[in-house]
């Protein structure tokens, strides 16, 4: 296996290689995907761009009332970030269980979603967030909602000549997110489900706001709409609960591979929906189901 690597030392040089070659170079970041594919034929490039130098895209900040995270950023830097509280959590808590330590420290927040894996941890929170990505190239720029960057396994929006430099998330600072996964053991396990949640509450303890996204239970991460629809207006509350858990039912449509049969991953969803909303609404019991 001979490449050849180049090294951009801008954004902007990076773009305009990526432009003058149109298909025939493949960015690379912290590699801790594309090294696999690499390894194993999935991908044979003659040249990678490193992008590793881009120290442009590796920040954590707050624009006005909204919080931009560079492509760059790795899971470690979101892991540790305390930028990440309140209603980001959920980005916190995932980017945590993201592979191990040594994945953390290399794998970027970008790189997760330009791999389009449909159990990609850090994704269901951005997704439960309303993130927005934006996508640039040596022509211009464009945002895209992450809920429609996903076309399928292994395939995004994203064109051979752009790269995600940021992702932007606007939240109420009244609002909460948590985020739960479920693997065949407790580290370096891929999802067998995932789920996040946001959850905005007035002070009578009805829902103002809600977002819940899951992994691992379609061909992309998806969206509980129908939860989130009937959450509305609700006082959330046992009943109510229980009612949002037999509508995730309904939002998703997983299969059966080896890591779980796709009874269990819809049994485990529910689960995992009703933990989230009895944590986020600060209901105190246990009636929320095993897993």
């Amino acid at each position: 296996m001979r490449f050849q690597t180049l090294t951009p030392r801008t954004a902007c040089e990076a773009l305009e290689l990526l432009r003058e070659n149109r298909g025939e170079l493949l960015p690379v970041a912290g590699g801790t995907n594309v090294l696999v594919d690499l390894r194993r034929g999935k991908v044979a490039p003659q040249v990678l761009v490193d992008l590793s130098r881009l120290e442009e895209w590796r920040e954590i900040r707050f624009t006005g009332d909204m919080l931009e995270i560079g492509g760059l950023v790795t899971h470690a830097d979101l892991a540790a970030s305390p930028l990440l509280m309140g209603p980001f959590a959920a980005l916190r808590m995932a980017a945590r269980v993201v592979g191990g330590p040594q994945i953390r420290n290399r794998g970027t927040l970008a790189g997760n979603l330009q791999s389009a894996s449909p159990a990609a941890d850090a994704v269901s929170p951005l997704l439960a967030l309303n993130a927005v990505l934006t996508l640039v190239s040596a022509e211009g720029s464009r945002e895209v909602k992450v809920a429609e960057f996903f076309l399928g396994p292994g395939k995004t929006l994203l064109k051979p000549t752009e790269l995600i430099s940021k992702v932007t998330i606007r939240a109420n600072p009244g609002g909460k997110s948590i985020f739960y996964k479920c693997g065949k053991r407790n580290a370096l396990a891929i999802s067998v489900v995932n789920l996040a949640a946001y959850l905005e509450l007035n002070p009578e303890g009805r829902c103002t706001g809600s977002g819940i996204a899951l992994g691992a239970v379609a061909p992309t991460p998806v969206r509980a709409k129908r939860v989130e629809s009937y959450l509305l207006q609700q006082k959330i509350d046992d009943t109510v609960i229980a009612q949002a858990q037999e509508l995730v039912d309904s939002d998703i449509c997983p299969i059966s591979d080896i890591r779980a049969e796709a009874s269990y991953r819809r049994q485990l969803a529910k689960v995992l929906a009703g933990r989230a909303l009895y944590a986020l609404a600060g209901l105190g019991g246990n009636n929320y189901g095993v897993g």
